[in-house]
């Protein structure tokens, strides 16, 4: 019995040989991008908090991470700030509840996403580190 080569099951190109850090930065990218373009075409406000700014920030965001994907090295290095700043985003919003900054609102959905995001990120650098030692 012979083992099943990824190219005799269609598996080549773009997503072959990505790491966890890439995948994490393309998928986390394309919901951060779709999710603050929603924001901003439905009319988000720009007032603090307000939606128009997480808006910004989650487009901004996912664009860069859904740029980052494409090199391993640099999606590694892409998710230190967004793992900081998820972090960060996590812990304030949390202790506040309705606002982070005074600028990004936090709904109860975000209470759950960004310590998700954040940890998940956290993960995927502490298993880079260690692969690399």
């Amino acid at each position: 019995m012979s083992a099943v080569r990824p190219s005799e099951l269609g598996v080549t190109g773009r997503f072959h040989g990505r790491t966890a850090a890439q995948w994490y930065c393309l998928v986390a990218g394309i919901l951060l991008t779709l999710r603050g373009a929603q924001q901003l075409i439905a009319g988000a406000s720009f007032a603090t908090p307000g939606e128009g700014w997480r808006g910004s920030q989650q487009l901004v965001t996912g664009i860069l991470l859904l740029l980052a994907q494409r090199n391993r090295a640099f999606a590694y290095r892409a998710l230190i700030p967004f793992a900081i700043f998820y972090t960060v985003l996590a812990v304030v919003g949390d202790i506040n509840g309705h606002e982070a900054f005074g600028l990004l609102p936090v709904d109860g959905r975000d209470l759950f996403v960004h310590p998700l995001y954040a940890a998940l990120a956290l993960l995927i650098l502490a298993l880079g580190a260690r692969r690399r030692r």
